[in-house]
């Protein structure tokens, strides 16, 4: 299945007017190594693909080598290197010397593309290999699970998910229905794509979330040295708090072990930490909010004594609680998918005292606007669930926000201000993007 990032890949890839490395980022098993796959092999370049963490012999060579030249010549004798190849590292952190040659991958060998993937390329770029990330030499690209569409192509074809993102301006009742449950089933199965294809066949998902990160986990402290119980823990955490501040008592830990782990858990891609921001300079010191990298994972790894969420089933008020928040975490994955590996996506808090904030802002720079974006797990909309973007739209003087909901498709109007309801099944950053475009003409 193709995915919906892969244009963005391609166009990184085949852009001839410049020479940056492609660096392509992401957690273990969402699909790295098989997109950066399908796309040399729909191009007509000549391509050669390592994959550094299981050819022992050539990282160890790669490792050696003294100088840039010393690797050319190397590569010339492995593969045959010549002008207009594609040169495709898989697990590229496996060799630290690699981050030393970026600078001359781009500079001195002008018609040669070089491709790095891994799930931790922090490591690429650290103090124990010397490098820094070389600025304005590389461009990336963050790859997440599939995105809610993604996952409908896979489960059910290409017509229903082709509708999502076509961003509907009307969805007929029963499709809305079906669509709510779907989402629900997203919510629990997430977007690995094994997990997906299990669930799609009749297996559990959860087998397969628990196995991917089983072996996420070993690999993880073989390679970072932590305390073998943080990094469960720690991943509990944040599900147990998504959706809200995240403090580091909550970690279990002491203080400086809690960074250290959540640094890391960011680096490897398995935690996305948002920070609040103000208007105001003045008011900047607010917690962040911390949310995990595939939802299937959050619902997993949720307190065994919280039951299944369902946003057509939970109606108890203290469960829709818990709800709110893998909710909103679903929604932050949709809006990240095809960003840069060092995407920025902003949060809004009027200040330290108020409890005035808007869940997400969405940078639509073809628009030159900064949506806000409101996450409200509910079946139907009301005023209420308006104030908060009313708030930042008038302190800003925009007019357009966008309400996140189980409702269906409606545009609210309020004095000069018109918020877009928009079914968290519309939610991908397609179809949002779709809207804003539609409607910002509108101001």
């Amino acid at each position: 299945m193709k995915r919906e990032i892969q244009h963005r890949l391609e166009s990184l890839i085949g852009d001839e007017a410049a020479n940056h490395v492609v660096i392509v980022e992401g957690a273990r098993q969402v699909g790295k190594s098989y997109l950066v796959g399908e796309v040399l092999r729909g191009q007509s370049k000549p391509y050669f693909s390592f994959d550094l963490e299981t050819n022992d012999r050539l990282r160890r060579q790669i490792n050696a080598t003294e100088d840039f030249d010393d690797f050319c010549a190397l590569m010339s004798d492995q593969c045959g290197l010549r002008p207009g190849t594609v040169l495709f590292f898989d697990e590229a952190q496996e060799c630290p010397v690699l981050a030393r040659y970026v600078k001359s991958f781009k500079e001195d060998l002008p018609n040669t593309r070089v491709i790095l993937t891994g799930s931790s390329m922090n490591r690429l770029f650290s103090s124990a290999s010397g490098a820094r990330v070389p600025v304005g030499r590389t461009r990336s690209l963050c790859v997440f699970p599939f995105s809610f569409t993604e996952f409908i192509e896979c489960t059910r074809g290409g017509d229903l998910a082709d509708f999502l993102r076509s961003g509907p301006e009307k969805v007929p009742a029963s499709r809305h229905r079906l669509c709510l449950e779907l989402f629900d089933q997203y919510m629990i199965v997430g977007g690995y794509p094994e997990a997906v294809i299990a669930s799609a066949q009749g297996a559990p998902a959860a087998q397969v979330i628990d196995e991917i990160m089983a072996g996420m986990e070993e690999d993880f402290q073989r390679k970072e040295a932590c305390q073998p119980e943080l990094f469960r823990d720690a991943v509990r955490a944040v599900a147990n708090h998504v959706g809200s501040p995240s403090k580091l008592t909550h970690f279990g830990t002491t203080k400086y072990h809690a960074k250290r782990i959540l640094a890391a858990l960011q680096a490897w891609h398995i935690v996305l930490e948002i920070q609040p921001y103000s208007l105001d300079p003045k008011h900047s010191s607010f917690l962040p909010k911390r949310y995990l990298h595939d939802i299937g994972v959050v619902t997993r790894r949720r307190t065994l004594a919280v039951p299944e969420l369902s946003l057509l089933g939970t109606v108890d008020p203290v469960l829709r609680t818990p709800l709110g928040g893998l909710f909103e975490n679903a929604v932050l994955l949709g809006l990240v998918q095809g960003e840069s590996a060092r995407f920025s996506v902003g949060t809004w808090k009027k200040s330290a005292g108020s409890p005035v904030e808007v869940d997400f802002v969405m940078d639509v720079p073809e628009q030159r606007l900064k949506v806000p974006v409101e996450c409200k797990a509910t079946l139907e909309v009301k005023r209420k669930h308006t104030t908060n973007l009313l708030h930042y739209l008038r302190l800003t003087g925009q007019r357009l926000g966008i309400l996140v909901s189980a409702a269906p498709l409606q545009l609210l109007r309020v004095g000069e201000c018109c918020i877009l309801n928009v079914p968290a099944y519309l939610a991908g950053k397609q179809s949002l993007n779709a809207y804003v475009a539609a409607h910002s003409g509108h101001f």
